[in-house]
């Protein structure tokens, strides 16, 4: 366990040093994006290490190592595995039809061809992932 507050620690002071970097050595106007860039960077880096190593006082190490048997014991149970599916499912039919409302409205609005023509492709894609995954999971079980 020390051995991870230690890398909690590194992880969040390398987060300051991006935050640091970001906001004053990089403050040309030809570098805003990476400038930017460690600055996102940098605060999650900073705020998921000082998350992280609080949590490491907090949580022993057997509460962990029960906490990883329970969610393994989760992970691997039945109905989760059935709820996934049946969510995965349902996510995907809902998204078809937003796409399809996109791709209607693109149109409506006068946009390129080109555009509206890679909207399309996504409803082929994963017209094609269905097929695929389908074939691949009959196969399997």
């Amino acid at each position: 366990m020390k051995h991870k507050r230690g890398m909690f620690a590194l992880q969040a002071a390398l987060g300051i040093i991006l935050l640091l970097v970001g906001a004053f050595v990089l403050t040309a106007d030809e570098v805003k994006m990476v400038s930017g860039l460690c600055i996102g960077l940098g605060a999650a880096l900073l705020v998921l290490g000082i998350g992280w190593f609080i949590q490491s006082f907090i949580v022993s190490a057997a509460e962990d190592e029960e906490i990883k048997r329970i969610k393994a014991v989760e992970v691997n149970d039945e109905r989760s595995i059935r709820i996934r599916e049946k969510t995965g499912y349902s996510v995907a039919k809902i998204m078809n039809y937003l796409l399809l409302v996109f791709i209607l409205t693109l149109g409506f609005m006068g946009a390129d061809k080109p555009i509206i023509i890679m909207a399309c492709a996504l409803i082929i894609i994963e017209l094609i992932l269905v097929l695929f995954f389908s074939n691949y999971y009959a196969k399997r079980m």
